[in-house]
């Protein structure tokens, strides 16, 4: 869509449009609501005048020409931008783009675009002053490839979250085209760790406290979702139907209710938690805290280095008390000193979770349950709808590991 012109105020200066690189003033007096319909109706003027001149196109339609101010930048994100109105730039577009995703998409959507563009415009360093048309994609391509540590996947998420905004730009006409579209995004590669009963049962093994057993043992019954095991309620209970009903508002896609039907484990184990949590999350961490998805990654990252062998295991470290600080600023500092401590002790493990012969997720236990339930007998369209599938297409194409299983494709090929 292509950029509509329309009347912009500069301080001390007056009544402004920008038509292509030239600024033509409209009108002298001070910003009210009179001297802004003046400025209206002197850029209605113009364009006339200049459609009437030889060899000028007229892209504007003044009988549509937006009448409000742009959307207030929000302050639930930290983007900096500019006041001036003068020009877009890299940071404004974000801005304004994450403004409209706190309004029209999910908080974690909000979130996980918030947090690599906050990223990228501190690595750009610019993003405040850089006019958004400045923006190229080796801009992006070089920031991308400095994530040595990334993956594929998360390479190929980043440039989506960083290419998205100018193309939502461009779209609703605050640009007139992105500068960054098209940007090659890596293939994306499918998981490659699986799990088995077997090492399901070894992680178990690791396992101390009641709250995280819970919730794997609950997601290795039922074949939920990571998500949807973190946002159960006890509101979500049809315990007369042994399932659980989470409304299609709630549920992922926000297009169909989400039916997940109980094994009599799992049922046993949300009757117990929704007894003492007739509100919230069922399943919270032992803080009583509801669990956060990267708390569960760093969850499965100690049992990875565990797996691996004792001596790849590494010393916890104490939980910060501020009782022991009576100084505010002797407080400030530790609890800094403390939280360094905390993500180079992440970085560690992270680090020797990757470097371990065995690679398993939360999600390992969703394909684990799809891939035992296949092998127990149950037809496709039976076990896609547990996993809360609209048909078999996913499962085809997410579940051929047991192609790759000799001794049940025997069994198969055996059978009468």
């Amino acid at each position: 869509m292509a950029h509509q012109p329309k009347p912009f105020f500069r301080n001390g200066r007056g009544w402004f449009v920008q038509l292509g690189k030239e600024q033509i003033k409209l009108a002298d007096k001070p910003k009210t609501p009179a001297t802004e319909k003046e400025a209206w109706a002197a850029f209605h003027e113009l364009m006339a005048n200049r459609s009437r001149s030889p060899g000028f196109s007229n892209s504007a339609n003044p009988a549509t020409a937006p009448t409000k101010p742009p959307l207030k930048a929000t302050t639930a994100h930290t983007i900096p931008t500019l006041k001036s109105t003068d020009a877009l730039t890299v940071g404004m577009v974000y801005e304004k783009f994450l403004d409209w995703c706190l309004k029209h998409r999910s908080t974690r959507t909000y979130e996980w675009a918030q947090d690599h563009i906050q990223k990228f415009c501190d690595h750009l360093k610019v993003a405040r002053t850089m006019p958004a048309t400045d923006l190229r994609p080796f801009h992006i391509v070089e920031w991308v490839d400095s994530r040595t540590t990334w993956g594929a996947n998360q390479k190929r998420g980043a440039i989506v979250a960083l290419t998205r905004p100018f193309n939502w730009a461009a779209k609703i006409g605050y640009i007139a085209v992105s500068p960054v579209r098209g940007v090659e995004k890596p293939t994306a590669t499918k998981r490659e760790s699986q799990m088995t009963p077997e090492d399901f049962g070894t992680i178990l093994s690791f396992v101390k406290d009641d709250p995280f057993r819970d919730l794997i043992t609950f997601a290795y019954e039922a074949g939920c979702r990571p998500q949807e095991a973190r946002h159960i309620e006890a509101r979500h209970l049809k315990l007369d139907q042994h399932r659980i009903e989470i409304p299609s508002l709630e549920a992922k896609g926000k297009k169909r209710w989400r039916v997940i039907y109980l094994s009599d484990k799992a049922e046993e184990i949300v009757i117990r938690l929704a007894a003492t949590r007739p509100t919230g999350p069922l399943f919270l961490n032992v803080d009583n805290n509801p669990w956060k998805a990267q708390a569960i990654v760093c969850r499965f990252q100690r049992l990875l280095v565990k797996l691996a062998g004792p001596d790849a295991i590494l010393p916890p470290l104490p939980r910060f008390d501020r009782r022991n600080y009576k100084d505010p600023a002797a407080l400030a500092e530790a609890r800094e000193a403390h939280q360094k401590a905390l993500v180079a002790r992440r970085k560690k493990m992270a680090s020797l979770a990757r470097k371990g012969e065995k690679r398993v997720a939360m999600y390992d236990i969703r394909h684990c349950f799809a891939t035992r339930k296949l092998k127990e007998g149950h037809d496709p369209i039976t076990v896609a709808a547990l996993l809360g599938h609209k048909d078999g297409a996913m499962l085809c194409k997410h579940y051929e590991l047991l192609s790759t299983d000799g001794e049940h494709l025997r069994k198969g090929v055996n059978s009468v």
